[in-house]
């Protein structure tokens, strides 16, 4: 076996290797196109082996084995690259709807709540907590601070979170508050403390 020989084998079996490495490693190309300088030298090497003399049979022997090996090549290394872990994390595969059934039934039971109304257990600035009919749910304003213990309706739902709006004090039935109260809240009794005298 002659030199040319050699390098034509060599070279090619370089270039398949680069083929499925590109499928491995994405490069942008340059894989590929190293891949393509070593298919060509193979083939001018081949040219130089067998064309240029009476061994017409190895040239067609081995441009039909080009032929079939480099897409044969390509398709393997893609059914191969799901089954490797590398694979796995490059290509996500769709969730299971049974993994979805708990997320779905909490958008229905929180849809259920649109029209209620609740009171706010936290300062919604804007998001926060509210209390409707007993249970605890994270909610958020219409980009508004609402004061925590206002009455507030539920508008809607927004991912795993309630829009709610306050409720105007006609409309909630609640007593107005007191413009003098008769003890300081803890907010007040801070700002006492921290003025000075």
């Amino acid at each position: 076996m002659d030199n040319y020989t050699l390098l034509t084998f060599l070279m090619l079996a370089l270039a398949l290797a680069l083929f499925v490495a590109e499928v491995f490693i994405p490069s942008g190309g340059v894989i590929v196109t190293a891949a393509l300088i070593c298919l060509g030298v193979s083939i001018w090497c081949a040219v130089k082996a067998w064309w240029q003399t009476d061994q017409m049979v190895w040239w067609w022997s081995y441009i039909l084995a080009v032929v079939l090996l480099i897409p044969a090549v390509i398709i393997g290394a893609f059914s191969l690259l799901p089954r490797t872990e590398f694979g796995r994390n490059l290509l996500v595969e769709p969730q299971n709807p049974e993994e979805l059934k708990p997320y779905v039934e909490e958008e229905e039971h929180l849809s259920q709540l649109v029209g209620k109304v609740g009171k706010t257990v936290t300062l919604l600035n804007p998001a926060g907590i509210v209390v409707v009919d007993g249970e605890r749910y994270h909610c958020e304003s219409e980009g508004i601070i609402v004061d925590r213990g206002e009455t507030v309706r539920v508008l809607s739902v927004k991912g795993n979170r309630l829009v709610v709006r306050r409720v105007p004090q006609e409309e909630s039935g609640e007593p107005p508050a007191s413009s003098s109260p008769s003890s300081p809240s803890p907010d007040q009794e801070q700002l006492d403390f921290d003025l000075p005298a």
